[in-house]
């Protein structure tokens, strides 16, 4: 290990049962290929299992927190040996009370550490995983309290609007009110969401925002008025947390793939490691594409320094990358800005579309290597 640097945070926790960056974004910006080699954050492992559509060659996905792993594990294990509507309902998207029974079919699948983590989650496991992660727990105990203070009907009927004209009129006359304001500044504020699986210390601003609960309602503004609301399944997790099966899932839990996914779900290999120092290990000019999410924010600048080295050296010429802040304002270090290249115009595009919108960056980048 490189003794100059100091290492990501360590989290133990199961954090994120679902990804909370888009995949379409990601997708718009890898250009994965047949036979790519892909470098992933685990998280909540539903975009790297989106990415199989390619046929990539390998997802390498590598978290720091071994729970994001056993996760990822048991979702590998549910495309292997369930059917599609046993696997929605395993997950939780359809209704069931056969979720134990579908476990003990899977464990067989799962490793020593993986297999003693689920043997111990049998409440997640009850209720369907799929919002059941620290975050989502926060996520639904927010969306119940915005259904209170605005109305059940109320929030319901938003994602019956069909146009963006419709959408931007009932935000600023019958959503935008004193409430809603209120809400921002009980739930989103730093000492809670810290609570909840983020750091306290995360929180610093660089888009005009005093505090996290305006900086997010600014992008809540921007998600509510400019994003179709049927194709935004964040935006409806968020407020109602669930999924509307019959308008958008992710890619991965869309029945016309679940049965690509299925004959591939053997290609992701998880990693449990510091990114940097397992991208360390790699041979040179190995990955074609990389979702590096937001990780930057649990490190100081000499590690950030560290993690894109090891990206440039271990990318391909021509490789697509990309990253994200959540509230940190963090960016490829400038000694390596002529190699790892950001496209601007791509970045302001896809910043725009983000569904998820809680993310202050969203950016791409191209490797240019001399």
């Amino acid at each position: 290990m490189d003794k100059k640097t100091s290492g990501q945070v360590q989290i133990n926790n199961l954090i994120f049962t679902n990804n909370w960056e888009d995949p379409l974004v990601d997708e718009k910006v890898m250009q994965i290929e047949k036979g790519d080699n892909v470098f992933a954050i685990t998280s909540g492992s539903c975009n790297a299992l989106g990415f199989l559509r390619f046929e990539p060659a390998n997802v390498y996905c590598v978290d720091i927190n071994p729970t994001q792993n056993y996760l990822m594990e048991l979702k590998q294990a549910a495309f292997r040996r369930l059917e599609y509507e046993e696997m929605m309902a395993f997950f939780g998207v359809f209704p069931s009370k056969k979720r134990m029974e579908y476990y003990h079919i899977l464990k067989k699948d799962l490793s020593e550490n993986a297999l003693q983590f689920w043997d111990g989650q049998s409440s997640i496991i009850c209720k369907g995983i799929l919002m059941n992660g620290r975050f989502e727990k926060f996520i639904k105990m927010a969306g119940r309290t915005i259904r209170i203070i605005q109305g059940q009907k109320k929030t319901k009927n938003f994602f019956e609007l069909n146009d963006l004209e419709k959408q931007s009129d009932f935000y600023f006359n019958h959503w935008n009110n004193r409430f809603w304001k209120w809400i921002f500044a009980l739930l989103f504020n730093k000492k809670r969401l810290a609570k909840k699986g983020l750091i306290a210390d995360y929180f610093h601003f660089d888009d005009g925002s005093s505090s996290f609960s305006e900086s997010f309602q600014k992008r809540a503004a921007h998600a509510f008025c400019d994003i179709p609301a049927k194709e935004n399944y964040f935006l409806r997790l968020y407020l109602l947390g669930n999924y509307d099966i019959k308008e958008t899932l992710p890619p991965y839990l869309q029945q016309e793939n679940f049965s690509t996914i299925k004959s591939r779900v053997d290609r992701i290999k998880t990693v449990t490691e510091d990114s940097k120092y397992w991208l360390e290990k790699q041979p040179d000019d190995f990955f074609d594409a990389l979702a590096l999410s937001n990780i930057c924010e649990l490190m100081d600048e000499k590690d950030t320094e560290k993690l894109f080295s090891e990206v440039l050296r271990t990318s391909k010429n021509n490789a697509k990358i990309v990253f994200r802040n959540l509230m940190i304002p963090r960016e490829v270090p400038a000694n390596l800005q002529p190699n790892i290249i950001k496209d601007v115009e791509l970045s302001r595009h896809i910043q725009y579309l983000d569904r998820s919108f809680v993310y202050g960056k969203v950016a791409a980048y191209t490797v240019s290597k001399p």
